[in-house]
């Protein structure tokens, strides 16, 4: 099998190229920057925003599949729809759920929107329900969707894994919601969401997504008792209403609105996954953060948000 992986060379798809070359899939990642270093044995350069750029590629490499983590204007998924003749396209989709008040998101909740495609360009998440409006408005039965949450692990970019970290490290409270603080939140680790985008790429596999993948019924309590744990330090937290918490102050929320994590019945009956130990990706993701040193940039106002917690004590 032939996999051509648009947007492979990024923190998901990193992930997920590893995963198919280990199992034995010849695997092409594709991205508008130059080569990555010392990561794939075989990429490409080019622009899927260029409608000639993009028929050239895949009338050249041919994939039998194309995984797309890159895509969240709906035009770009109809490019691919219009010009892929291979076996099977698998759209890296996000949390596209109308608010759910606590219930674990199925896929079913997500209901394709209504009315013409908007030419114009979407913010992401919009544009990722539009991307699979697209996809459930078409005409052919070639499509598999993955829809992850927030993701953490090491080398991402949002940060904000970092950001509960930093606190951790500096011995002060972290502001936590307290509505959501107990209840899952939308997690997932990038080895797990590369694992199920190659799993939803096996063409051996009847594959009729959508899918979620996520970790199972992890709190930010869970999450932040581990890390604390693995880091050697205390937990020390202070619960205040969710409208209330500074900006960056907690990025993973959870917003009481939104849903209580997800439900893995579908991913779990269809291709047989099953999510990492939690452990296990705040190890990979603690040995970067200690490396790296990033910085969120919420951690700026810091001391805004002690002074929050001394108030409050």
């Amino acid at each position: 099998m032939r996999c051509l992986v648009i947007g492979g060379a990024g923190f998901i798809g990193t992930a997920a190229c590893r995963e198919l070359m280990r199992r034995g899939v010849e695997t092409i990642a594709a991205g508008r920057t130059p080569r990555p270093y010392g990561t794939f044995t075989s990429y490409l350069a080019f622009d899927r925003t260029d409608p000639a750029q993009l028929v050239d590629t895949l009338g050249r490499e041919r994939p039998d599949v194309v995984l797309d983590l890159a895509a969240y204007q709906p035009a770009d998924v109809q490019a691919v729809l219009d010009s892929f003749e291979g076996d099977r396209y698998v759209f890296v989709s996000t949390g596209v759920y109308p608010d759910l008040h606590g219930r674990p998101a199925r896929e079913e909740d997500f209901v394709p929107l209504d009315g013409p495609v908007p030419g114009e360009p979407q913010e992401y998440r919009e544009g990722k329900r539009w991307c699979e409006t697209v996809l459930a408005r078409s005409s052919q039965s070639r499509w598999v969707v993955v829809r992850p949450p927030a993701v953490l692990g090491a080398e991402d970019h949002t940060l904000r894994i970092a950001a509960y970290l930093q606190r951790l490290e500096d011995g002060g409270p972290l502001l936590v919601p307290d509505e959501t603080y107990e209840r899952p939140a939308g997690l997932a680790w990038t080895r797990d969401v590369g694992y199920a985008c190659a799993l939803a790429c096996d063409l051996r596999r009847g594959a009729a997504g959508p899918y979620n993948v996520s970790f199972e019924r992890v709190t930010l309590q869970d999450l932040l008792v581990a890390a604390a744990r693995a880091m050697n330090r205390p937990l020390s937290v202070v619960r205040m209403p969710y409208a209330d918490l500074p900006d960056g102050a907690s990025p993973y929320g959870p917003d009481h609105n939104r849903s209580a994590g997800y439900d893995l019945t579908r991913i779990r009956r269809d291709l047989g996954f099953e999510p990492s130990a939690l452990e296990d990706a705040l190890a990979e993701t603690l040995a970067w953060y200690l490396a790296k040193r990033p910085s969120h940039p919420g951690y700026a106002g810091r001391s805004r948000e002690l002074e929050i917690a001394a108030r409050r004590s």
